[in-house]
């Protein structure tokens, strides 16, 4: 398949899954959310968009979602089924489980092994270690959000790890999920034939994740600032920078051809 069509199927894939997943989320969240006072301004519980309207979308992006994947190739087709499985089944895991903040993270973190099945398919060690090590990242980084609702958590019955365990011990587990974060994309890098240059940019994501949790605990019970998503936002620029740069650094200026092997 000619690779401008490919990148473009890929791309529409992942648009149509996030919406569907998004969307899904915010159906099911509805009656929780309306009562929140955090959240009870989203746009279903405040009646600027109608759950028929929502249902009607997620409907939609899941078509295109199987549609654009059937497009790809057989393997991602298939797994297309499971995968929209996990990524709404998110939704009701704060139900259930305190371990919602890594479910989510999870079928976030497919994102790297479905790009890699969708283009080479296969699955092998190198997009699983990408995979758990953004799985980790965005664990710890909903951990943190999650501070926020703790004691509506509690109220209503609802699942997180700071409802369960409180909020110092939620910001160690925090930290805990960002150290395997650094270092599943440390061995992600090795795998991948990275070189230092992705390990400068890699400190720099330490950094980010470091300023997080500064923020978080400066925050103590007031609601996060837009500083801290901010700094969440950069991540995934500064991984995907490092490992463009550090592979057009070796392609481009030292043509290392037996590195990119």
């Amino acid at each position: 398949m000619d690779w401008t069509i490919l990148s473009i199927l890929i791309l529409l894939s992942m648009v149509f899954a996030r919406s569907a997943a998004m969307s899904f989320n915010r159906i099911v969240d509805t009656d929780i959310d309306s009562q929140n006072d955090r959240t009870k301004k989203r746009e279903i519980p405040a009646g600027k968009i109608s759950k028929r309207s929502a249902i009607l979308f997620v409907v939609l992006s899941s078509l295109g979602f199987f549609i654009a994947s059937w497009f790809i190739n057989p393997m991602t087709w298939r797994l297309s089924f499971p995968t929209l499985m996990i990524l709404l089944g998110y939704s009701f895991s704060k139900r259930f489980t305190w371990l919602c903040h890594f479910i989510l993270g999870f079928s976030i973190g497919l994102a790297p092994l479905a790009t890699w099945v969708a283009i080479r398919e296969e699955i092998v060690l190198e997009p699983i270690l990408w995979t758990i090590g953004l799985a980790f990242n965005l664990a710890g980084f909903d951990i943190l959000y999650a501070l926020q609702d703790q004691d509506f958590d509690r109220k209503e019955g609802l699942y997180s790890i700071p409802a369960k365990f409180g909020r110092k011990n939620s910001l160690s587990i925090a930290i805990v999920s960002h150290v395997f974060c650094i270092c599943f994309l440390f061995a992600a890098g090795i795998v991948s034939n990275l070189g230092p240059i992705f390990l400068i940019f890699l400190v720099a994501t330490g950094y980010l994740l470091f300023q997080e949790h500064k923020i978080a605990r400066a925050s103590g019970e007031n609601l996060l600032p837009a500083k801290f998503y901010q700094f969440h936002s950069y991540i995934s620029l500064i991984l995907f920078t490092g490992l463009l740069s550090d592979r057009i650094f070796y392609l481009a200026i030292l043509d290392s051809k037996e590195y990119l092997k």
